[in-house]
């Protein structure tokens, strides 16, 4: 990889990626909307089309001349399922239509879908690529109809499909909760009932990102990038307050009042016009057991090998958050 293209370059995968690309010494783009907010970019040298996946003009100028793109960005709200198409599949086929008729000799493109495209596991064992996918939600049965566009253009594109399991690291804002409320004394679980996840280190799935655009074996290919281990809501209160030093009180939060809680967010929907924190399909997605996948097929045929343990991963989190004044700091 010489010249880059990033979509979603600016997100929280996105910048790590950037970050780790500009490092190595290869020359980046990144394809960002006007309104876009660029803090976690700041201080790396890149190149910026300002566009939409919906402007072919703009996605022209995008791929001009490089050689690889990492396909990121996507709608992960939306108050109906044709923003999630739109943006999510269409966006998609714009891209790689633009590559097939201003950039045909890419050398890859690596689209990075989600777990969720796949579904959750209904019998406990990790999910593979080879398990028939079956979304719950919009947003994943978008993720995979994008993943069928993709595949609907190789051999003509060299491409690779990428689902990450929950990602956490540095500037994540979706594990933060867990420590406010553990710095707090509070050690919050969902229902009464265990239920396993698979978490993978922001460090880790930039590793496997990488791999993924340099190996031969993956065009083609569909990896599921996570962890070696699954994790439950115990496992993970445990983790943080060992690595925030805390002793923390145990609440169970019945799925019930989650749903409950819908209708809220849904008022406050209606009257802000912006797409609720929590829908009945997020709760949908709280709801299932087994969020677990298996990474075996990235392992071997890639060397995909994650290094960062939970306690490891969580202790870069903490550290990166009080530097940063979002947890209190001891002096």
């Amino acid at each position: 990889m010489r010249y880059v293209l990033v979509t979603g370059g600016n997100g929280f995968i996105g910048s790590h990626l950037v970050r780790r690309l500009v490092d190595k010494g290869v020359r980046v783009r990144c394809l960002v909307r006007e309104i876009s907010d660029l803090r976690l970019l700041e201080g790396i040298e890149v190149e910026y089309v300002y566009g939409e996946l919906s402007d072919y003009h703009s996605l022209e100028l995008a791929i001009s001349k490089v050689d690889t793109v990492f396909h990121l960005a996507a709608k992960i709200k939306s108050s109906d399922n044709e923003g999630y198409y739109q943006t999510n599949v269409m966006g998609t086929m714009n891209i790689l239509k633009t590559i097939v008729y201003n950039n045909p000799n890419i050398q890859r493109f690596v689209y990075v879908s989600s777990q969720t495209a796949s579904g959750p596991s209904h019998d406990g064992q990790p999910m593979i690529e080879s398990n028939s996918a079956n979304p719950i939600t919009s947003y994943g049965a978008s993720k995979l109809a994008a993943e069928e566009a993709v595949l609907a253009f190789y051999p003509q594109i060299p491409v690779t499909i990428v689902r990450p399991s929950i990602v956490y690291g540095q500037n994540a804002k979706n594990i933060f909760p867990f420590f406010k409320l553990v710095e707090k004394r509070i050690k919050p679980v969902l229902g009464w009932r265990k239920h396993y996840m698979n978490y993978i280190f922001i460090d880790d799935l930039i590793q496997g990102l990488l791999l993924v655009a340099e190996k031969e074996k993956a065009i083609g290919q569909i990896y599921f990038l996570g962890s070696e281990f699954q994790t439950t809501y115990q496992d993970l209160n445990k983790v943080v307050a060992t690595v925030l030093a805390k002793r923390a009180i145990t609440v169970h939060i019945p799925i019930r009042f989650v749903a409950v809680s819908i209708f809220i967010f849904g008022f406050i929907s209606k009257i802000t016009g912006k797409p609720a924190v929590l829908d009945r399909q997020r709760v949908q997605d709280l709801k299932q057991r087994f969020w677990t996948c298996d990474s075996s097929k990235a392992r071997k045929e890639l060397g995909f090998q994650p290094v960062f343990s939970l306690e490891q991963g969580l202790k870069a989190c903490v550290d990166w958050y009080k530097e940063r004044g979002w947890l209190w700091k001891e002096k």
